[in-house]
């Protein structure tokens, strides 16, 4: 157990260095490219997000209802086939694509 503790340790560390190295990198170039459009005349309101959490709403909602669909349909064939182990998993993700595919057509349109 100890030798187990003993091997982690260094895993860790050299993740979180690496996932401050990465962040640093991307945080310091980020400014440096947006300090080189501010001089060369870009307007700084190009940079405010325009955040809108609707379509992501819309997503997840019609995702979690495609996700209970696909748990009621496995119920109901659970009940005609019998209990078969590929039954329920097989419907969830059915009817999450059919929920991601629904979200796609329903966003495509509010977009139009």
């Amino acid at each position: 157990m100890e030798n187990a503790l003993a091997a982690a340790i260094p895993i860790v560390i050299s993740l979180a260095l690496a996932g401050f190295g990465i962040a640093y990198y991307y945080f310091t170039t980020r400014s440096r490219e947006r300090l080189a459009l501010l001089e060369k005349g870009l307007d700084p309101a190009a940079f405010a997000p325009a955040r809108s959490y609707l379509p992501l709403l819309l997503l997840l909602g019609v995702l979690s209802m495609g996700i209970a669909a696909g748990i009621a349909a496995g119920a109901v064939l659970t009940r005609l086939v019998g209990p078969q182990s590929y039954v329920y998993p097989a419907t969830i993700f059915f009817g999450a694509g059919l929920g991601l595919v629904v979200a796609y057509y329903l966003l495509k349109a509010a977009r139009s």
